[in-house]
């Protein structure tokens, strides 16, 4: 009697292994998406994990594992482990046609474009003496933005350069800005006729419409990094002023550009020539977040060169905005040369115990930026 007993376990064992090993992966779905498109360094987003089992055949065990950057910490840090990464391990025991649906909550420690490609699955037989895996595209993405800084002087000196420029030149006629109606002179467009003014008075009769003033912002960004003793709070500190600048400049209604001394795949430097808007923002902040402490830039005095060649579509009438922590003084005397050329001021982001002494002729405008160790 025994040994039918035992004959008939073994039976049982023999053809649940066989069947959960052919089986135990198929009709499964393992899907994890951010809820948040994009959050701001400092603060939190939530990941969506989601396991189905659409088959009848339960998942006793079921071990979800998948890594990504230790900069993004979970609030429970259970069968969590940190090291070069953070990888995350959840236990699931899901009954057949069964869907669980969990919400970690993760801390946004650091600016950073943040993604999952793929999570591994793993379960066990019968006895946990076999182990069955497999893996599952996913595609969970985040924006980290960098944190918004106060960039109220530096606003005053655009806003003060930019008034300036505007009292200095008027440009054309802004089609949507409607000032009046006057009569018909030889020198007006006919598409500028006010036909139903006309009929009413017998002549011909024009719209009128308020000039334009240039409103245009260009940012100058040094990323460069790559000393042996790195300062990425002076790097953080750059990228943050200009991301809340453009922010700030944005939200006015203004025209902002960003240019960097990071060279992209087609040779060229990469940034944005000055655009309204808020998709130029969202282009601007992403495009920040992206860069990563230590890749590899050019020499920003180079790239001040390469910036006077611009087209003058980008460069004419806009105030130029220089952040760089760089004092060195083939950096300084680059700096100084351009912005003599354009209207502009130069923030310069330093340690409080590391005041930099620098070496220039004046008549430009620097803005010092004290920063403190973390």
């Amino acid at each position: 009697m025994i040994v039918i007993l035992f004959a008939g376990l073994f039976l049982v064992t023999f053809l649940w292994n066989y069947n959960y090993r052919k089986k135990w992966n198929r009709d499964m779905e393992v899907w994890l998406a951010f809820e948040e498109y994009s959050v701001y360094a400092g603060g939190e987003a939530h990941l969506k994990e989601r396991v189905e089992n659409a088959k009848r055949l339960p998942l006793p065990v079921l071990e979800v594992m998948f890594c990504m950057k230790k900069a993004l910490v979970f609030r429970d840090m259970e069968n969590t482990s940190v090291s070069d990464n953070t990888y995350k391990r959840d236990v699931f025991s899901l009954l057949g046609r069964q869907r669980i649906t969990r919400t970690l909550t993760v801390k946004c420690t650091k600016r950073g474009c943040y993604s999952i490609k793929s999570v591994d699955c793993v379960s066990f037989s019968l006895l946990h003496d076999r182990k069955y895996m497999c893996s599952f595209p996913v595609d969970a993405r985040l924006f980290v933005y960098a944190a918004r800084v106060d960039v109220s002087g530096i606003m005053t000196a655009c806003e003060k350069l930019m008034g300036a420029a505007q009292c200095a030149r008027r440009l054309y006629e802004d089609p949507f800005a409607f000032s009046g109606i006057r009569e018909y002179t030889v020198t007006d467009p006919m598409r500028t006729v006010n036909w139903k003014a006309s009929a009413r008075t017998g002549e011909l009769m024009v719209n009128t419409f308020e000039s334009t003033l240039t409103r245009r912002v260009m940012l100058y960004l040094d990323l460069t990094d790559d000393g042996i003793l790195r300062q990425e709070g002076l790097y953080e500190e750059g990228v943050s002023v200009a991301a809340s600048l453009a922010q700030r400049l944005l939200g006015r209604g203004m025209e902002v550009g960003i240019l960097t001394n990071v060279r992209g795949e087609d040779k060229k430097l990469c940034g944005f020539a000055p655009k309204a808007g808020k998709s130029q923002l969202i282009a601007i902040e992403e495009f920040l977040a992206e860069r990563e402490d230590g890749e590899r830039t050019e020499s920003f005095a180079q790239m001040l060169l390469e910036a006077e060649e611009m087209s003058e579509r980008q460069r004419e009438d806009a105030v130029a905005v220089v952040i760089s922590k760089n004092t060195a003084p083939e950096n300084v005397k680059a700096i100084q040369s351009f912005l003599t050329k354009e209207a502009g001021v130069w923030v310069l982001p330093f340690w409080p115990d590391q005041v930099p002494v620098i070496e220039y002729t004046g008549g430009i405008s620097v803005i010092w930026r004290e920063v403190q160790r973390i």
